[in-house]
């Protein structure tokens, strides 16, 4: 039977990996990610089975390092498992990442969730979220693509994502991070 094992890194050695081109995966729920977060990160949400691991998988480059930012409380090293089963390649993890970071580079990120049925002044961006409505006007970009497509709207000053359970909304917003958007919205339609 295969061990697995998961380096526990200090903040510096990780920042040291995403500097390098790495990203920061942070495993916490989406209304926590929103409410602040290590800017640039992204989002996996983590759960046992395999969603995770298969969203990560259709949806971020496989050349992509991963740093995994610990909260506690989550089995990190089964999401590492389950991300390297996928063919990521998992460096390690930082326990109580977003306060380490916060610790090493200041203030994090948080993003404005704006509810309701009238949408923010804002290109808005719909990439497939389950349960969120069809806008006309909005940009459509299936989160599968928006890696790829992400340079499209680096441009752009304010993007508002379309969310409807909001994994892979979450998922967006730290995508477009990635790619300079100035402000990124998450917007909970009615």
């Amino acid at each position: 039977m295969a061990v697995t094992t998961l380096k526990t890194l200090t903040i510096d050695q990780a920042l040291d990996h995403v500097d390098g081109g790495a990203a920061f995966i942070d495993l916490r729920n989406v209304d926590d990610y929103l409410d602040v977060h290590v800017p640039e990160s992204l989002p996996l949400i983590y759960e046992f089975g395999p969603g995770m691991a298969g969203r990560a998988r259709d949806c971020l480059p496989l050349d992509l390092p991963l740093v995994l930012l610990d909260p506690g409380g989550i089995d990190c090293v089964n999401a590492a498992a389950s991300l390297r089963g996928k063919g990521f390649t998992v460096v390690g993890a930082v326990e109580d990442g977003v306060n380490a970071w916060a610790g090493a580079r200041g203030a994090p990120a948080s993003t404005e969730v704006v509810e309701g049925d009238t949408p923010p002044k804002a290109k808005l961006l719909h990439v497939g979220d389950p349960g969120a409505p069809d806008v006309d006007g909005s940009v459509q970009v299936p989160i599968e693509a928006l890696w790829a497509r992400r340079e499209e709207l680096a441009g752009e000053g304010v993007v508002a994502v379309v969310s409807g359970y909001g994994v892979r909304a979450a998922l967006a917003v730290g995508i477009l991070e990635r790619a300079g958007v100035e402000q990124v919205i998450f917007w909970r339609a009615s």
